[in-house]
């Protein structure tokens, strides 16, 4: 009886004992990623927190508060959830999608956003965005960033290092036919998320250092102060010059994360998701959260406060395999105890008293 104890407490332990091992990432040459299909999971989480009622105050909150792009992303996870919002809901969220609406929301806030580099709705982080792509945003944020330097005044670091790399990237993305192009999206993202306020504390550390190995500022600092960086083209070419010897070795993966994520949910949800990254592993993990759940992943964040599908694969896998396994060692034990009175019942037949 000792051994079935000892066994059934095995079996028990076993899949608690796994699940660990894999959220702690030790399964990772063993258990893709893909091994386990996190949906389910996601949706029965966010079935906990949630509902269309919920989802519905929270679409006509957005939309009192001019935040369409808010309300677009609940009404997505309805659909995803497959729960209906409120009519009167619906008909707001319609009227608020009109072209004539959109071209109105939009048209002044992407000038902005393209002159600033600075945006709060999609339109103008599609602006700051367009700037940077090209070296416009970059010579521009030089010109600030870089005359502090020179002053010996605090600068951004992020922004300053960024815009040097972006246009060694300009550089590279020409010579390449466009080889380049994720490492400039991923400066140009990364750029209007520190304007925007979106980036957290540890993440703009974390890149700092890495920029700062990429970047020697205080030979960039001698550059700069022997130029005239009121004049674009002059400071162009002397940051060309001088990007030839920036090292873009630790710094190109941050930058193609940064890119990746932007093509799984969008540009303008890529700078507000910034806000639930704390480190370099944090934008891999929610990049790759971002191409199972596109825009609405950052609503499912928010609702859940989990920023990784393993979060969610593990919480309830534990749950259904542990269910599973006592399951089957009480079906078990109840077969061996029924077997035993069966052998006993047999025995007292064979040898009646």
């Amino acid at each position: 009886m000792r051994f079935l104890f000892n066994l059934a407490l095995f079996l028990l332990a076993l899949p608690i004992l796994f699940m660990l091992a894999y959220q702690r990432g030790f399964l990772d040459d063993y258990v893709p990623d893909e091994a386990i299909d996190p949906e389910p999971f996601i949706q029965a989480e966010l079935a906990n927190v949630t509902d269309g009622a919920d989802l519905s105050r929270r679409i006509d909150s957005a939309l009192d508060e001019k935040r369409h792009d808010d309300a677009v992303m609940y009404a997505e996870i309805a659909g995803y959830m497959d729960v209906e919002i409120d009519e009167g809901t619906r008909t707001r969220l319609l009227d608020e999608d009109a072209p004539t609406r959109r071209a109105v929301r939009g048209a002044g806030n992407f000038l902005e956003g393209f002159v600033t580099g600075q945006g709060s709705d999609t339109a103008g982080f599609m602006g700051a965005i367009a700037s940077d792509l090209t070296v416009v945003g970059d010579v521009r944020d030089i010109g600030v960033e870089g005359s502090k330097l020179a002053r010996g005044e605090d600068y951004s670091k992020l922004i300053l290092g960024l815009s040097v790399v972006g246009l060694a990237a300009t550089t590279a993305t020409v010579a390449t036919g466009g080889g380049g192009l994720p490492v400039k999206v991923g400066v140009s993202l990364l750029k209007v998320a520190e304007k925007a306020g979106t980036i957290t504390a540890r993440f703009a550390r974390d890149v700092s250092n890495v920029l700062q190995e990429a970047v020697n500022f205080e030979k960039l600092r001698g550059l700069l102060r022997t130029t005239d960086l009121t004049d674009s083209a002059a400071t162009r070419r002397a940051i060309l010059d001088y990007a030839d010897g920036v090292s873009m070795a630790r710094v190109t993966p941050i930058l193609t994360d940064m890119a990746a994520l932007e093509r799984a949910v969008g540009p303008a949800e890529a700078v507000r998701l910034m806000k639930h990254v704390d480190s370099t592993g944090d934008l891999a993990r929610v990049g790759r959260m971002g191409e199972k759940l596109g825009a609405k992943t950052r609503g499912v964040i928010e609702l859940t406060g989990k920023t990784s599908l393993r979060a969610f694969k593990t919480a309830w896998n534990l749950i259904l395999m542990a269910l599973q396994w006592v399951w089957a060692i009480v079906a078990g034990l109840g077969a061996l105890f029924l077997g035993s009175l069966s052998r006993r019942a047999v025995r007292r037949r064979r040898n009646p008293a």
